[in-house]
C-alpha cells in the first residue's frame, strides 16, 4: 500500500506511518507480503468481535474468525472442528488481533 501511494504522490499522515512501522515489526516481509489492508468496516467489525467473544465462540463467530482470517491472509477459507481442537482458532484470533494493533493509535 505504501508504495502504491508513494507512487501517487501521496505523503502518508503520521497515523499511516506509525502503522507501517507497527505492521513491519510485527510481520516479517516473507509474510506481510499476503496479508492485505483491512477496511475501516473489517476493522470496526473485528474490535466489536473482541468486545463480545469469550472462551467458548459460538458457530457464527467461528465462521466470522474462519472467513476473516481467510480474506485478510490471503489464504483459502478453513474451517477447523470446533469440538477437536480449539488451537486453530486460538491462533487465527492471536495473528487478527496483532493486526487490529497497528490500526490502534498510541
Amino acid at each position: 500500500m505504501a508504495a502504491i501511494t508513494k507512487f501517487a504522490g501521496i505523503e502518508p499522515c503520521e497515523a499511516c506511518k506509525k502503522r507501517q512501522e507497527k505492521w513491519n515489526r510485527i510481520f516479517p516481509s516473507r509474510i506481510r507480503k499476503n496479508i492485505r489492508q483491512m477496511t475501516e468496516e473489517e476493522v470496526a467489525d473485528w474490535k466489536s468481535f473482541q468486545e463480545v467473544r469469550t472462551l467458548r465462540l459460538t458457530n457464527e463467530q467461528r465462521k466470522y474468525v474462519c472467513t476473516i482470517y481467510a480474506e485478510v491472509f490471503n489464504v483459502p477459507y478453513y474451517e477447523p472442528c470446533a469440538t477437536c481442537d480449539p488451537l486453530p482458532y486460538l491462533r487465527m484470533i492471536e495473528k487478527m488481533d496483532s493486526i487490529i494493533k497497528t490500526y490502534d493509535p498510541e
